[in-house]
């Protein structure tokens, strides 16, 4: 389908604007012009892009898709503007991620490390939330990864790719004065203790839940959050133990003063990232991904030796 780019940019300043009157004023343009424009190019898409609301316009559902794809488009060329005033010879681009609540952030930072200092990307947005969140606003190209604990659902109406990253075994971990009542007996010592979990739904709770019921152990809910940071500091305030992985035992020792219990067998927090099907081809993912699995087997290879 070929689409005249001056339409499209019309559209997208008129739908950045709210009306044709005001989006005139920055074209430098007659609303005339840009009306007729806009009349071309919802014919040559064969759908309307606006209705009008009193005297603005309101995008329909397939204006609101349209934006989004305009968005992308005049942000490439944008940067790709910046890349050639500045001399380089590198294409420079901004890189979305979206990351899920549950994943340690110490892990997520070591991850992405290499993009921060990557020559070919020039900004780098992430955005936290719950992984079908995230997942729904890569199928409208609003990110370019998603990083997440859970596996990928094959219910999604749009093709991703899913690299599974590494994965780590959990540990209980508290605040010193439940180390020193739960340590010793472990981890009969855990029955009717207060305890706070991920999700109902996380791949943890579920682990979890198995091997306390395979030991016999009865605890104490005390919550389920989906924040893997609110539930590191609800266990520092005393709320009740926590699960975490071992991979990032020094971290919660020295940050949040807490003290590892014991070992949960066979349970394991794992690492996802998923990449969309327009960008699989893309050199900078493949990095990321290789950097990604690398920096999990070290933290995990850290934390057998600590």
């Amino acid at each position: 389908m070929n689409i005249n780019f001056n339409h499209l940019y019309y559209f997208w300043q008129v739908s950045k604007h709210g009306s044709i009157a005001a989006a005139s004023k920055v074209l430098h343009l007659t609303p005339q012009t840009i009306s007729a424009q806009l009349n071309s190019l919802e014919e040559r898409l064969g759908k309307p892009l606006f209705l009008r609301e009193g005297r603005g316009l309101r995008l329909t559902d397939f204006g609101t898709l349209t934006k989004q794809y305009a968005d992308d488009i005049f942000s490439i060329a944008e940067e790709w503007l910046e890349t050639t005033q500045s001399g380089a010879t590198n294409a420079h681009r901004t890189l979305k991620v979206g990351i899920s609540d549950a994943l340690p952030k110490s892990l997520v930072s070591k991850w992405l490390s290499p993009l921060i200092d990557n020559d070919k990307v020039a900004n780098l947005h992430c955005i936290d939330g719950q992984q079908t969140e995230l997942l729904a606003q890569m199928a409208t190209h609003k990110l370019d990864i998603v990083l997440a604990d859970k596996p990928l659902d094959s219910s999604l109406p749009f093709k991703v790719f899913c690299h599974e990253i590494g994965n780590s075994q959990l540990g209980f971990y508290g605040a010193k004065f439940w180390h020193e009542q739960l340590k010793q007996n472990y981890p009969a010592s855990l029955q009717d203790q207060s305890i706070v979990l991920p999700a109902k739904s996380s791949p943890m709770t579920n682990a979890i839940q198995y091997w306390l019921n395979e030991q016999n152990i009865e605890v104490k809910v005390a919550g389920h959050v989906d924040d893997s940071a609110l539930m590191k500091a609800l266990g520092q305030q005393g709320f009740g133990i926590f699960p975490a992985p071992l991979s990032i035992q020094n971290e919660l020792q020295r940050h949040y003063d807490v003290e590892l219990i014991g070992v949960i067998e066979n349970a394991y927090q794992h690492y996802f990232a998923f990449t969309p099907d327009r960008l699989i081809k893309d050199s900078i993912f493949s990095e990321f991904v290789s950097f990604a699995k690398k920096a999990s087997q070290n933290e995990n290879l850290g934390a057998q030796q600590a």
